[in-house]
């Protein structure tokens, strides 16, 4: 039956073609499932932002990079495949079915994202942030009236602040940094080295 249920998803969200099993790893463009004992994934991207706020940890390169942490080199589409492979459910903020661990790696490092935030309400390094596995959906086009997944519409992966159409959210509220100075999280210029620095971003289900 799972197997069933993950080609049905397969072919709704990726091009099957692109889909390559090698050993127990499965591979599509920009990402690496890794299927082992505790499963998790690899998405290659590159350092988008080194200051300013952002709305975002994750976007396409084509995608809103001025607001973003990181651009990963597989679509929306892809990423929500892979948290299915990883055994992933979706859910919402209230009703959680899968909270997900985001780790960058660099420099053959792996280190929580969260070390490169700034949290901009207490100046610090924010720690214990939840990333929750809402899922992205099909609607229309209203032009075409060809179904459209909306994550892959926005180009986006992983969002700062709720917002249903991308894959995964952070559940908790920080704010909007459009509104406030202390509100929601900007990059630490500390830390994060040049815009284009190759990274890999690492996602698993929190145990």
């Amino acid at each position: 039956m799972k197997t069933l249920l993950l080609a049905a998803i397969a072919s709704s969200l990726v091009n099957t073609a692109d889909v390559q099993r090698i050993g127990k790893e499965v591979r599509l463009p920009g990402l690496v499932i890794h299927d082992v004992a505790s499963p998790y994934f690899e998405a290659t991207g590159k350092v988008s932002r080194t200051n300013d706020i952002l709305e975002f940890i994750a976007v396409e390169p084509e995608g809103r990079d001025y607001e973003s942490l990181l651009t990963l080199d597989c679509k929306p589409s892809a990423f929500q495949f892979a948290l299915f492979l990883i055994g992933c459910e979706t859910g919402t903020v209230a009703n959680a079915r899968s909270v997900v661990l985001l780790q960058i790696e660099y420099k053959n490092q792996r280190f929580p994202v969260e070390r490169w935030l700034i949290d901009r309400k207490t100046k610090k390094t924010p720690t214990g942030l939840r990333w929750v596995f809402n899922g992205s959906f099909f609607s229309k086009n209203p032009v075409t009236d060809e179904p459209v997944f909306l994550a892959d519409a926005e180009q986006a992966h992983i969002a700062l602040w709720w917002q249903p159409s991308i894959v995964v959210n952070l559940a908790d509220d920080r704010g909007n940094p459009y509104r406030g100075e202390d509100q929601g999280f900007e990059v630490n210029p500390a830390v994060v080295p040049p815009v284009g620095t190759p990274v890999k971003l690492i996602v698993r289900p929190k145990p």
